[in-house]
């Protein structure tokens, strides 16, 4: 059995797998930045340009600020500003500010060194401490300093990288990844409504494309079933349309014919164009018997119609085969004994239950004695035999054919009653022609069918 995966199942994995692959990309993204910008502060002429501009910078905002080396706040301020920059002021020995101490950048202990409460500070010994940073020398409000600062341009760069890439995973590549997983999905969504906007369009034979296990596949799979009905009763009618058509046709020639001759009997009654007496007798005889084959067309056509008007046929209770063909069967081998037909039964010891409807079996046994009469050959036996295939049981009539019909003009109308009657009662008609033989094989609903 196929498993089932909807479409919430379906995007929550898609979610998972877009999210996977964003944190993926973006690791490796920060590794290929962090290697980069190793490989480019690596080079001593790159620091030294990157420190020198924040020398400049930082002599600009003083001047710009009036500021005295007394200004912590300002400084410390300028310091974070710009992350991982390293800043140290000395006058002389004495430390008076760093970025990294506590309380803003204050060198908060006691005096030494001949230093003053209003001037704290440490003495120090630069030497060998910072000795591969250069000393730079800036101008304060209140007098000259030197300056120790290192610019981390790597921690810098690498931070506002990060956070660069951070934006890209959340607003670029996830979205992305996400649709691009969602493809399959759409690109099936865009071909159904195609097919589907063609199926309106009449085109019927195209079938609809199945693919997956979700809601969608199950919407596909009904529109396609829905395709193949409308398809069937497309069929259908052109099918019958045709046999209208064709009924239509052969009724009218063979309504054509005997009018004609009628016409004419009339036509010679009414101008006296007859010799005697016994040759009009004659004459209206002829007239009696087209009247009657003419009615006989009518009745057949009326009965036609009315079958096939009939939407649903109302079924008897189920009842013995015995029950049901006995005396139908007596009637048409009388019938057929009449006429100079031998009728050869071999209905079995069966009797199955069968639902039937009364009315339908009656009308069908009389259309196959009226076929009989016209189109077998009296000099062969007609064969009636007991048939069951499966959960059907019915009859078999089987005729050897005229090699010349008789000259009885046909209704056309005799065979597709008998299979339209047939489907009403949920039944099976079947017809061979083999050389020289014809074979019709009626099959009814058993009642075991019908529970």
């Amino acid at each position: 059995m196929k498993e089932h995966h909807g479409l919430a199942k379906q995007f929550i994995r898609i979610i998972a797998l877009a999210a996977l692959e964003s944190v993926l990309l973006l690791t490796v993204s920060q590794v290929v930045l962090a290697k980069g910008l190793r490989f480019w502060f690596s080079r001593t002429e790159v620091q030294q340009h990157a420190t020198q501009k924040q020398v400049q910078e930082l002599q600009s905002y003083v001047t710009e600020h009036h500021l005295a080396s007394t200004d912590v706040k300002e400084l410390t301020d300028w310091s974070h500003k710009r992350r991982y920059t390293l800043l140290e002021l000395y006058r002389g020995q004495t430390m008076i500010y760093s970025s990294f101490a506590p309380k803003d950048g204050m060198i908060s202990f006691l005096p030494q060194n001949g230093t003053s409460d209003q001037n704290p500070g440490v003495l120090v010994d630069k030497t060998g401490v910072y000795d591969w940073l250069p000393c730079y020398t800036l101008t304060f409000a209140d007098g000259e300093v030197s300056a120790m600062l290192y610019y981390n341009g790597f921690n810098t760069y690498y931070g506002i990288g990060c956070e660069i890439l951070l934006c890209l995973c959340i607003l670029w590549w996830f979205p992305s990844l996400f649709l691009l997983h969602c493809r399959r999905i759409v690109r099936y969504v865009v071909q159904l409504s195609e097919e589907i906007q063609a199926m309106e369009g009449g085109d019927l034979d195209h079938p609809i494309t199945i693919r997956g296990s979700d809601e969608i596949t199950t919407l596909a799979s009904c529109l396609d079933s829905m395709r193949v009905t409308l398809r069937q009763q497309q069929e259908e009618e052109a099918q019958a349309s045709a046999k209208v058509k064709n009924l239509i046709t052969e009724m009218s020639h063979d309504l054509r014919t005997p009018l004609t001759t009628l016409l004419l009997y009339t036509e010679i009654l009414r101008c006296r164009k007859y010799e005697t007496p016994e040759q009009a007798d004659n004459y209206l005889n002829k007239i009696d018997a087209k009247a009657r084959q003419i009615k006989q067309l009518s009745d057949n056509l009326f009965e036609y119609a009315l079958v096939t008007r009939d939407t649903v046929a109302v079924l008897d209770p189920p009842a013995h085969f015995s029950a049901v063909f006995e005396e139908p069967l007596t009637e048409m081998g009388e019938t057929l004994q009449q006429r100079g037909f031998a009728c050869a039964l071999e209905l079995g010891d069966e009797d199955v239950l069968l639902s039937v409807s009364g009315q339908y079996v009656r009308r069908i046994l009389d259309n196959i004695t009226s076929n009989l009469l016209k189109y077998a050959d009296p000099d062969r036996d007609v064969v009636v035999r007991f048939v069951q295939e499966g959960s059907k049981a019915g009859l078999c009539f089987e005729n050897c054919v005229l090699p010349v019909p008789a000259s009885s003009e046909s209704t056309k109308v005799g065979l597709p009653s008998i299979e339209t009657m047939m489907e009403k009662m949920q039944g099976v008609c079947r017809i061979e022609r083999p050389e020289g033989v014809f074979r019709m094989t009626l099959l009814f609903k058993t009642a075991k069918e019908q529970l």
